[in-house]
This record gives structure tokens, sequence and C-alpha cells, in this order.
């Protein structure tokens, strides 16, 4: 999969938790909401986030098209409407955001960065052991 993913375009925001570390709070919350069911419209996409917050139809519209224009998102016209997905799964965005600040810490940063990394990673058996397993699939080409 070619990795269209920015993070400096983005703006990497490393207070925050997950996807809201690229994303604002809205575009988390559409991402989440294409993710649970891909294909929806403008007015759906509305329906489900008025379940959580007040917001003006024009806000939806203009951020869905941001983020189609982003690269986030795909659209396809049905009839009148556009229908919109995710153009990731979850896994492959959070493994696309992973990589970006990884290979932007590491490119920069190199040998502090691994060992900064392994120390905190070392610090948890449980994830110890799973870099362990990863390693060697990578050796022996499993993944």
């Amino acid at each position: 999969m070619a990795n269209v993913f920015k993070i400096a375009m983005r703006g990497y925001r490393p207070t925050a938790q997950g996807i809201k570390q690229v994303l604002g709070k809205l575009e988390a919350e559409v991402m989440t909401v294409l993710w649970e069911r891909p294909g929806q419209t403008v007015v759906e996409v509305e329906e489900r986030l008025r379940r959580k917050r007040k917001i003006a139809h024009t806000t939806v519209l203009t951020t869905l098209d941001r983020m189609y224009r982003k690269g986030d998102l795909t659209r396809e016209k049905q009839g009148k409407a556009y229908v919109y997905a995710p153009r990731y799964t979850r896994e492959e965005f959070e493994r696309n955001l992973a990589r970006e600040v990884l290979g932007a810490l590491i490119g920069g940063l190199g040998e502090p960065i691994l060992s900064t990394f392994i120390d905190m990673v070392g610090e948890d058996e449980e994830k110890l052991d799973r870099l362990e397993v990863l390693i060697k699939e990578k050796r022996e080409g499993k993944n």
C-alpha cells in the first residue's frame, strides 16, 4: 500500500491519545463513525454525530469534504448524494500513524530512539515477549 500518510503535514499532537494525535476531535469522531459503518452520506454521518453533540449540517459537510481531499476518505456519488467511507481500516490507519511517527523519530535521532524504545518496552514483560516474537518473525520473513 502506498504510504500517503504525512504526519508533518497533518500536525502531530503528542499529548493527544490515539488517532487524535493526527486528527482533530471532530475528524476522529467522523473516522470512528465511518469505521463502525462505512458507506454513509453526510446526513447519516450527521445523525450519528448528533447523538453525542450538537453540530451543524454545514460543519459535517465541510469536514467530510476536507477529509476526502486530504485522502482519509473515499467518496462515491450515489444519486444526488456522496457516500463516504474510510480509505484505510482502523488498523491500517494506526499502523501508518505509527510508521510515520517512528520513521520521523528514527530518521532524526536513530540510536537514542531505539534504545529508549527498548527501555520502555523492557518495563513490561508481555510487550517485551511480543517484541521478541515480532523480531523473530521478521528475521524469518514471516511478516
